[in-house]
């Protein structure tokens, strides 16, 4: 049996975790036709246990990846959360066969989230923490080295000053300051000039435009958290747990569910998010928002291409186009 658990806010080391463990396990190169993800605000545990159980088709090994499992129970209000049928899912676990990889890949978790603490004992689990500044200065010290940018002592602490500890967000940064810089030396007044100080609001501005399907706002918000320095890793993240949220607010609408309801089970804080997903999902069949959800997935999978020279679309390129076709569906 491998089973992991990746969890932890920093999307960009949990991702090439990720990669890095599927690389190991595709050692013939079949993992092309042996390979199922799932997205957790919709498995069931049949589905889950017939995926894991399969035998791989003509390779050595199959894996199975679930998205946001532990997500969609969130933190136990009042008492715990009813886990139905995933009560089961420590008796399905060490049955899987040694054949079979099974990742579950979170954002960051609390750690009385229900789901985490069944699949916790069972996993090998890594958490991956955004860095600490001093940890950041190492880190960013390495990459600097590794790209050959001559970077001053000064221009690297004001570069984790602005960026945080977000190895995404240092990386994007890093490849910016490379293109413009070349062999010259950076010191901090080109760090100030090239990377701006990020701020949260617009991202949301951002989001909804594209949940909304309002294009050029979406556009010119896609324009702005740019300008502002957000990494487009992180612009993948929000709108995938935008997209996750749609998709559980349209089953709880569905069935005739209240707003209450979609609070709940989008693990949204607030009453007037819960009115917000109501209008957004309303605009969405099942489908629409599962085929939105699935686009976000790919675009993802193209950025970790190309960022392993192995086909996809630059950063950049991936989320433009991302945003314009979700923003402007119909």
């Amino acid at each position: 049996m491998a089973v992991y658990l990746f969890h932890g806010q920093d999307r960009f080391a949990r991702l090439e975790a990720v990669a890095v463990l599927r690389r190991e396990h595709d050692t013939d190169g079949a993992l092309t036709n042996n390979s199922v993800s799932f997205d957790g605000a919709r498995v069931s545990l049949g589905e889950l246990g017939a995926a894991a159980s399969a035998a791989p088709f003509l390779g050595g090994v199959r894996w199975v990846r679930v998205d946001g499992l532990c997500a969609r129970f969130g933190v136990p209000r009042r008492g715990a959360r009813q886990m139905g049928e995933w009560d089961g899912l420590p008796d399905l676990l060490p049955q899987i066969p040694p054949t079979t990889v099974l990742v579950f890949v979170e954002d960051e978790l609390r750690r009385n989230n229900p789901m985490l603490r069944l699949i916790e004992p069972l996993a090998d689990t890594r958490e991956f923490a955004r860095l600490k500044p001093e940890q950041a200065l190492d880190w960013l010290r390495g990459e600097v080295r590794r790209r050959g940018l001559h970077l001053t002592r000064n221009a690297a602490q004001t570069l984790v000053d602005r960026a945080g500890g977000d190895r995404g967000a240092l990386t994007h940064a890093v490849d910016k300051l490379s293109l413009y810089a070349g062999d010259a030396n950076v010191d901090e007044t080109i760090v100030e000039a090239m990377v701006p100080a990020m701020r949260s609001v617009s991202i949301f501005n951002l989001v909804d435009a594209v949940a909304e399907r309002r294009l050029a706002d979406a556009m010119r918000a896609l324009d702005g958290v740019r300008a502002e320095g957000e990494p487009e890793a992180r612009i993948i993240q929000m709108l995938a747990r935008t997209y996750r949220q749609i998709v559980v607010a349209r089953e709880v609408i569905d069935r005739g569910g209240s707003n209450e309801d979609i609070q709940q089970a989008a693990n949204a804080n607030f009453a007037w998010l819960a009115r917000r997903l109501r209008r957004q999902a309303q605009a969405y069949t099942q489908a629409s928002a599962d085929a939105a959800l699935a686009r976000i997935l790919e675009a993802e999978v193209s950025m970790i291409s190309y960022r392993r020279n192995d086909g996809g679309l630059p950063e950049d390129v991936a989320v433009e186009l991302l945003v314009a076709e979700l923003a402007g569906a119909r």
